[in-house]
């Protein structure tokens, strides 16, 4: 029996050691990387995609990118500013969440408070 809550113990917390937080850069102009999972995507009525990363960045890292941001939880995509890459960018996160196949996302520039996401690699 203990040797069955232990394995259920380094389950839970190995998520916690692979789950990460964007890191920032100040290189190619300033960018914000994430590398995870497609756990949550929403989209709302005010036009916004928003991607939850696994672990959140605090708003003051960004800065070394030379973004200010208000929520490090989540990095977003306004659909009205490119409606295809916004449909092209939806249905790769979706394939990622539903393949459970991990995804690289970038950021450059903010979005209502969020990181503003304009590339994603769907990984093997």
């Amino acid at each position: 029996m203990r040797k069955f809550l232990l394995l259920i113990a380094l389950m839970l917390l190995s998520h916690h050691v692979l789950a990460k937080s964007p890191s920032c850069y100040s290189s190619h102009n300033g960018y914000c990387q994430y590398e995870g999972q497609v756990r949550t995507i929403y989209v709302n009525s005010s036009g916004l995609i928003l991607l939850y990363f696994d672990v959140a960045i605090d708003p003051s890292d960004a800065s070394v990118a030379n973004v200010s941001i208000s929520h490090g939880n989540a990095g977003a995509i306004r659909i009205s500013d490119n409606p295809d890459f916004a449909n092209f960018f939806y249905s790769t996160a979706l394939a990622a969440q539903a393949s459970k196949r991990p995804v690289t996302l970038q950021m450059r520039g903010s979005i209502s408070g969020y990181l503003k996401m304009d590339r994603i690699w769907l990984k093997e």
